[in-house]
């Protein structure tokens, strides 16, 4: 499907699109803020006024940001593209139809967790016992999270999860690694590649039973909301 298509699609139906940029959540902590919003008027074939932000403070949001994420679903299949150069009023933004669309094969919301109210994941492992990491991201079925060193783990394998629902919730789940992204790090004086400080990034396919699956929803919906009240929040806070 062809950006334009696309565009006015959602313009003729009245479809909402999910707008994503990056969020400084606490200071140094940057997640990604979400919220919605719909098509106002299109300009022929290259642009789009975008308008009825929610939360409010979106539109601040993307003012600061120089591109953002649009994702949105048409007929049942799902797409995002990256849009530039934001034109902002008081209450729309003018900005360039893009010129290519992905297909998107994310099925689940993920949602990034808290520094205050972080999601841990536990391993056992033959070298080192139970080992303990951040959760970087999570969705129903899935999570990534960084270590220091190659983990000796099962192609399959049962992990532990402690969520910040409900007073603290912990659960197992199988899982699965489904990718594994070494990226080395940087020396702060040198500021050249540091092979001691490398890190690793994983990726985990879970396959909780469905009651389980039950609260690693809930959490990740009351994060969604926690995120969105903090996008709102945090122009109230500026404006006071």
């Amino acid at each position: 499907m062809k950006p334009i298509e696309a565009f006015q699609y959602l313009f003729d139906h009245n479809l909402s699109i999910i707008l994503t940029f990056p969020f400084e959540e606490e200071k140094g902590h940057v997640i990604t803020g979400k919220g919605i919003c719909h098509i106002e008027k299109i300009h022929g074939r290259s642009g789009v006024t975008l308008g009825r932000f929610n939360p409010h403070g979106l539109i601040y949001h993307l003012k600061k940001s120089r591109s953002f994420q649009a994702n949105f679903e048409i007929k049942g299949e799902s797409y995002f593209c990256v849009m530039d150069g934001p034109t902002v009023s008081k209450s729309t933004i003018a900005i360039d139809i893009p010129t290519s669309l992905n297909s998107s094969m994310r099925k689940f919301s993920r949602v990034e967790p808290s520094l205050r109210s972080p999601v841990m994941l536990h391993l056992y492992t033959p070298q080192d016992g139970t080992v303990s990491f951040t959760v970087q991201d999570i969705t129903e079925q899935g999570l990534s999270f960084v270590a220091g060193s190659p983990l000796a783990v099962e192609n399959s394998f049962m992990c532990g999860l402690q969520i910040p629902v409900d007073k603290g919730t912990f659960i197992f789940s199988n899982a699965a690694v489904v990718y594994r992204i070494e990226s080395s790090g940087t020396d702060k004086k040198t500021r050249k590649p540091d092979a001691v400080n490398k890190s690793i990034l994983y990726g985990l396919a879970l396959f909780p039973h469905s009651e389980d699956a039950k609260k690693i929803r809930l959490y990740i919906t009351n994060r969604d909301l926690e995120i969105k009240r903090k996008v709102q929040e945090g122009v109230s806070t500026r404006r006071s």
